[in-house]
């Protein structure tokens, strides 16, 4: 049986910490050392302070990960932060734009417990790596505290639907991100709606949106904490489960975008050549736009793709040339590698991983990782592209073809999918501490 339960969560005071837009922040994951620097100066009670330490804040303290730790608990000395008194789930509703639409996506936040991989109660879509976990790793062991919640989907439940919408809440102060969105959070602390709401997905698997790592860092420091647990009741203890939010599949607010890459091939000089090759796979499809007006060839190359829903399909900018390359028919079967299992052949971040970055450009893990890099924004993307650099410009990756895929065991490549938007590290927080 998958376990989700309420808990007391930790959360800023406003009048200690000040404004929230001050205290919140994006995922650790998609901001770079400039951006955090930017959050922490701005209030050095930003949640970065502490997710993403510097131990230069710390006086005499050479340890990032202890230094957090101690600002951390000086916060909670202070009433920075404070604990609610009751067990909660909080309800998290984003209110944006995309595209033409506005949406609002609903979710709430709870504890889920973990389960290792193969028990199948918590289903993963991507690969991860083992070294992108120690960081974090080292951050929970000298804190104790989970300070941003991981993304996971469960199949549509009506029975929460409806709990979520009738239960009376205590409602906290909105916040506005970066982009304009807004974030709305309330607790949920009725003992008869939690627990119906645990009951009700307590057959359910989970499925994990975004997060991977984090979920993965969280079994490596539970087994770790089990290794030394010399208490009673070890399986009841706090380090068995990790903060969640939760969202409903089919919830009309889910939005994926597509994950677009830039890439910078390997000892190719001649786009002809390359060009040539890739013409024996794909039919090219040329766009009269130039990449130049970055706005205009995207809505072009956005169109095109859309003409085959049916097809494995890629856009591609290189060479001052915008084109969408679809695979031949007749090429399917023959053009991805024999260990590419069938359902996977279906999804073009495959197509482009296996066949086009592994069989037509040659390279292997490590060359992927030294030459590709990732952006959510393609007008962006083709404006800083090197001369030496190929955009791929994705579709995204329908939802149910994430939850089938993991249904199977199987598992996509790196940055399969971007949820929309983000939710916000520091609008509530977990502590393992007791």
């Amino acid at each position: 049986m998958t376990e989700i339960k309420p808990f007391r969560g930790l959360h800023y005071d406003p009048e200690k910490a000040g404004p929230m837009e001050t205290l919140v922040a994006p995922p650790y994951d998609v901001v770079d050392q400039a951006e955090r620097d930017l959050l922490v100066n701005n209030n050095p009670h930003n949640i970065f302070t502490v997710e993403l330490p510097d131990a230069s804040r710390c006086r005499g303290e050479t340890d990032r990960y202890r230094c957090a730790n101690t600002i951390f608990s000086s916060w909670i000395d202070s009433g920075v932060m404070v604990r609610d008194g009751e067990p909660a789930f909080y309800i998290y509703d984003i209110d944006f734009e995309s595209g033409k639409g506005t949406y609002c996506r609903r979710g709430f936040i709870g504890l889920v417990r973990l389960a290792d991989w193969h028990e199948r109660k918590i289903l993963p879509h991507e690969k991860t790596f083992d070294k992108v976990t120690e960081d974090r790793l080292n951050l929970v062991t000298a804190t104790q505290t989970q300070f941003s919640p991981i993304f996971m989907l469960y199949r549509h439940s009506d029975r929460v639907a409806q709990l979520l919408a009738s239960a009376e809440t205590q409602v906290m102060p909105p916040v506005k991100d970066a982009f304009g969105n807004t974030h709305r959070m309330s607790a949920v602390m009725s003992p008869d709606i939690t627990r119906a709401i645990e009951q009700a997905l307590a057959d359910s698997p989970l499925y994990i949106a975004d997060g991977h790592h984090r979920y993965t860092t969280a079994l490596r420091y539970r087994d770790a904490m089990l290794r030394q647990c010399t208490c009673q009741n070890p399986d009841s203890q706090p380090f068995n489960y990790i903060m969640t939010y939760l969202v409903d599949a089919e919830d009309p607010g889910l939005i994926v975008l597509p994950t677009h890459r830039i890439v910078r091939p390997e000892g190719i000089t001649d786009w002809t050549e390359l060009r040539n090759r890739a013409q024996d796979l794909f039919e090219i499809t040329r766009i009269e736009q130039s990449p130049a007006n970055t706005e205009a060839v995207c809505r072009a190359i956005e169109k095109q793709l859309s003409l085959n829903p049916d097809h494995l399909t890629i856009g591609v900018i290189a060479d001052s040339c915008a084109e969408v390359w679809t695979l031949k028919k007749d090429k399917e079967a023959a053009a991805f590698s024999p260990n590419i299992q069938e359902p996977l052949k279906k999804l073009d971040v495959v197509l482009l991983d296996d066949v086009i970055l592994r069989n037509l450009l040659g390279f292997d893990s490590e060359a992927e990782e030294r030459n590709v890099k990732f952006s959510a924004d393609p007008v962006d993307a083709i404006r800083n592209l090197g001369q030496d650099e190929m955009l791929f410009f994705m579709r995204p990756t329908p939802v149910h073809q994430v939850l089938d895929i993991a249904d199977q065991g199987l598992t996509m490549p790196h940055k399969s999918t971007f949820f929309y938007p983000k939710i916000l590290t520091g609008m509530v927080v977990n502590s393992l501490k007791d």
